[in-house]
């Protein structure tokens, strides 16, 4: 009997204890969830649709599981520890082992509950700042954010170290793109096709979003990638076909959309539609210049310039006679003698160029014999080659014959120029700076 009513105050302890403890962080917690929902609406009173939500969800829980207190009560209370309900005051060992497993089980699922009110209430406390920095996480990466712009007026120096005395590798120029390895103080370590370097950050213009990149400093191509691809007339597959593109050719895209792009078939001089599943889009940007590919595209530009300004064109005759003629040969043959067709073509219109200008005499014998003009003439070249003129049978004469035939025909590949010399000396001289300057073998013409 004693070992009972022992037991029966140890049970009756624990309960009060753990009724006691519970009640009282469920009205702590009362206070705090109060308190943090007070603090929310400090912090949310600008945005009432936060609001609304958060007690939207907070009476939601309220009437699933009723207010905090409820909560705790219907956990808690039951037949078996209602004092009022009990008939047995001297329970048996059974019965308390039950007793105290109902405890736990409760103790239990009132601590879960508990936890994800907690959970519920330390959501509804998210700032503003929290929200938007979890949606910007969501935000995938840029692909082009390593990706800057040449901002200079005409071009940027990329130089070997960071600072403006060292070596210059190559050049940048406006709205060329670069990849930026590294930043040091004021200036971008960059690579840009065949070119790495330094170039201060205030010349390259840097986070701009992928579209506007594309769109503005980007070329489109695409590469096919199926053996036997169909460019049609219109984007349809009923439309007529043009030609037929082939795996790993690479062509220029005019537009896009959604299943079709329109492309240029240059070779062909076609302009039609291809189906964009068979095929992979290329973005190019402009690339850096290094020093040696400057001056190889230099050459190539000037040799192209020349070979445009010293395309023969035709202007009117020349009346001329037959000793006209051989003494224009033989200034051509004693100036240009080993010269190609084109560099004797070139000095015989520089006679003929002159016999129409104002600052010239206007005729053929007083142009080459005017004093401080054509050298030759007074050195004695010129009267050698007249006296050989009549028996000229080597190649090289008959093309200088055949030179000043055409030059008092109307043949012109000089344009309206009225000096040469050799090249080295006009370059020794600064000609070779002049606008209209262009040089046919080793001769300048200005």
């Amino acid at each position: 009997m004693k070992t009972k009513r022992t037991l029966f105050s140890i049970v009756a302890f624990l309960s009060v204890f753990w009724i006691s403890i519970l009640l009282g962080f469920n009205t702590s917690l009362h206070k705090k969830a109060d308190e943090q929902v007070n603090e929310n609406s400090n912090i949310y009173t600008d945005n009432k649709a936060y609001i609304t939500s958060f007690e939207a969800r907070l009476n939601a829980l309220s009437n699933n599981y009723g207010s905090v207190a409820s909560i705790s009560d219907r956990l808690y209370k039951s037949d078996k520890f209602d004092t009022d309900s009990q008939t047995d005051p001297h329970p048996p060992i059974e019965e308390l082992e039950a007793q105290e497993e109902s405890v736990e089980s409760a103790d239990i699922s009132a601590i879960s509950t508990i936890k994800r009110l907690a959970m519920f209430i330390d959501e509804a406390s998210l700032t503003e700042e929290d929200i938007i920095h979890d949606k910007e996480t969501n935000i995938l990466p840029s692909v082009y954010s390593d990706i800057g712009i040449s901002i200079a007026s005409s071009y940027v120096n990329i130089r070997d170290e960071a600072t403006t005395e060292s070596k210059i590798n190559g050049k940048l120029y406006k709205d060329s793109a670069a990849r930026i390895l590294d930043e040091v103080g004021d200036w971008y370590y960059i690579e840009s096709g065949s070119v790495k370097g330094y170039i201060m950050t205030n010349y390259i213009k840097t986070g701009i979003p992928d579209e506007e990149l594309i769109e503005k400093y980007g070329r489109l191509r695409i590469s096919v990638n199926t053996d036997g691809l169909n460019v049609r007339e219109n984007p349809n597959l009923e439309s007529d076909k043009l030609t037929v593109i082939y795996n790993n050719e690479i062509y220029p895209v005019i537009d896009l959309n959604d299943e079709w792009i329109k492309v240029d078939i240059t070779d062909d001089r076609i302009i039609g539609y291809v189906s964009r599943d068979y095929v992979e889009l290329l973005v190019d940007f402009e690339k850096a210049v290094s020093k040696e590919e400057e001056e190889e595209l230099r050459k190539l530009q000037e040799e192209e310039r020349i070979k445009k300004e010293t395309e023969v064109k035709y202007r009117d005759e020349v009346d001329y006679t037959q000793d006209e003629l051989k003494l224009l040969a033989s200034l051509v043959h004693a100036e240009a003698g080993n010269q190609s067709y084109e560099g004797k073509l070139a000095v015989a219109n520089i006679v003929l160029n002159r016999v129409k200008s104002r600052k010239y005499p206007n005729t053929i014998k007083a142009v080459i014999y005017q004093p401080g003009q054509f050298t030759v003439a007074n050195s004695g070249s010129l009267a050698k080659q007249l006296d050989k003129y009549e028996s000229y049978s080597s190649k090289s004469q008959l093309l200088t014959i055949k030179a000043a035939k055409a030059a008092l025909s109307g043949a012109n590949n000089i344009g309206s120029r009225l000096y040469f010399n050799a090249y080295k000396s006009a370059v020794n001289k600064g000609y070779d700076r002049k606008k209209n300057s262009v040089k046919i073998e080793d001769h300048l013409f200005w």
